[in-house]
């Protein structure tokens, strides 16, 4: 008969900052909300979540996948094409990322991630184009591996980073016209708010012609907070009250619902979409 013996208990190893130690995973806190505005009456936005951690001898790892899309063309087209794109990126990153992490995979550079993510929005455009006629939709993705944020981005949703040390800032470019006319000094970012062709787009899944992505990475330093959602959150709240809600001390959850609750109390005029990740 084996005897097993039980080993005396240690005493707990001090916390460590796992943004100086390379061997210890972040940990994300995920919380998403969503309202279909004052004025709609369909819910044309699409949420995607997906936080994994993986502990064992061998390795540790933290993988976190977030999408939001932002559907257009009316009625059951944004609905359908908000919900084509984001099955069809997650189903590809689902095959190119997170399963060969899963099945023992410790590494992916730059490059294979940057790669993964440019064919996951492709797959995400042809299955719009053959799915959804007459329809399109945004679509933003970050990917968070490690102590990296990986991005990749078509239309008007956004990303933004937000921590102790640095202001809230938005990791994406909007594919507006109004953007353009801004960044070509034609006007200003106060009549950008209220310019009647704010809500048109040169650059959408379901676009075939000029048809870009804009492909980003963003090293993760330091505990941070990580903002995805459509423009029904950003273009009713300024960028200054996002970031003193973000930065709060209220409970994450509470705080997401909060972000909605602002854009609601100014006017609602879209659906608000909105998943808040917090990077410790």
């Amino acid at each position: 008969m084996s005897i097993f013996s039980r080993l005396k208990k240690r005493k707990p190893l001090p916390t460590q900052n796992a943004f100086n130690n390379e061997a210890i995973p972040v940990t994300l806190e995920v919380n998403i909300a969503q309202s279909l505005g004052i004025t709609r009456n369909r819910m044309e936005d699409a949420l995607y979540t997906l936080q994994i951690n993986g502990v064992n001898v061998e390795k540790h790892y933290t993988l976190g996948l977030f999408m939001v899309a932002d559907g257009m063309g009316g009625h059951i087209h944004g609905e359908m094409a908000s919900r084509c794109a984001i099955q069809a990126a997650s189903s590809s990153l689902l095959s190119t990322i997170v399963e060969p992490v899963q099945r023992g995979k410790n590494a992916l550079s730059d490059e294979e991630i940057k790669n993964a993510l440019e064919n996951a929005v492709n797959e995400a455009q042809q299955a719009v184009l053959n799915q959804v006629n007459g329809g399109g939709t945004t679509l933003t993705i970050a990917l968070v591996f490690n102590k990296g944020l990986h991005f990749a981005h078509v239309g008007d949703s956004r990303l933004y980073i937000s921590s102790d040390t640095h202001t809230l800032q938005s990791l994406t470019v909007d594919h507006s016209l109004v953007r353009r006319l801004v960044d070509l000094g034609q006007i200003s970012e106060d009549d950008a708010l209220a310019h009647p062709q704010r809500n048109i787009l040169f650059r959408a899944l379901g676009q075939q012609e000029g048809f870009k992505i804009d492909i980003g990475h963003y090293p993760l330093t330091e505990p941070c907070n990580l903002l995805l959602c459509t423009d029904g959150l950003w273009g009713l709240v300024d960028s200054e009250s996002l970031s003193e809600h973000i930065n709060s001390n209220t409970d994450h959850k509470e705080m997401v619902n909060s972000l909605i609750q602002l854009a609601n109390s100014a006017g609602g005029t879209d659906n608000i979409s909105a998943i808040l990740v917090k990077v410790s």
